[in-house]
């Protein structure tokens, strides 16, 4: 058996109790529509073969470029593929620390670029109060970079999925997509 709660009359439940009662009887008589509880959305379930077709996916390398070696002894590489960013910092022989950014994750980039060389510089949800810069590239390789994964943010940004386009096809759009007028 249900207990009945003995309310005052001038505690805030007693005034909330009051007023859902009165919403539910004027819901009941057709005055106010009962506007249904939104369901929460479950995440998708992947199946093997969509995993499998994503894993295969993200092997698809887009661009990858390495430092200039007399400037760095030990040089890193960058790499895009369809999913993520990895740039490879070697401190010495086969010893790295490699860091994977999702294309997603990534804010902005940044491209210095001299007469020979160029620097890189991207900003991302994981390391937003310092971005995160390559040295020493050639400069043809870090205006390259910039402009794929530029025209990546704004793919994103804009919801477009980039998975079923051809690999030739992405690389030539995504550079124009993210080129800017620099006249």
């Amino acid at each position: 058996m249900a207990r009945r709660k003995n309310f005052s009359e001038n505690s805030p439940d007693s005034l909330l109790d009051v007023f859902e009662a009165i919403k539910r009887a004027l819901i009941r008589r057709g005055f106010v529509r009962h506007k249904p509880v939104a369901k929460l959305r479950l995440p998708r379930i992947l199946r093997p073969r969509e995993l499998k077709g994503i894993a295969l996916s993200s092997h698809d390398v887009l661009f990858k470029t390495n430092t200039v070696f007399p400037f760095n002894i030990f040089p890193d590489t960058v790499t895009v593929d369809r999913e993520k960013l990895t740039i490879a910092h070697r401190i010495f022989f086969r010893v790295a620390k490699i860091t994977s950014v999702p294309i997603r994750d990534i804010l902005s980039v940044e491209a210095d670029v001299g007469p020979f060389f160029g620097s890189v510089h991207t900003a991302s949800r994981y390391f937003v109060t310092n971005p995160y810069s390559v040295n020493f590239l050639w400069r043809q390789d870090a205006i390259r970079l910039q402009r794929l994964l530029q025209g990546y943010i704004i793919a994103n940004e804009q919801k477009i999925d980039c998975s079923t386009i051809e690999k030739d096809k992405l690389i030539a759009m995504l550079n124009d997509l993210g080129e800017g007028d620099t006249d």
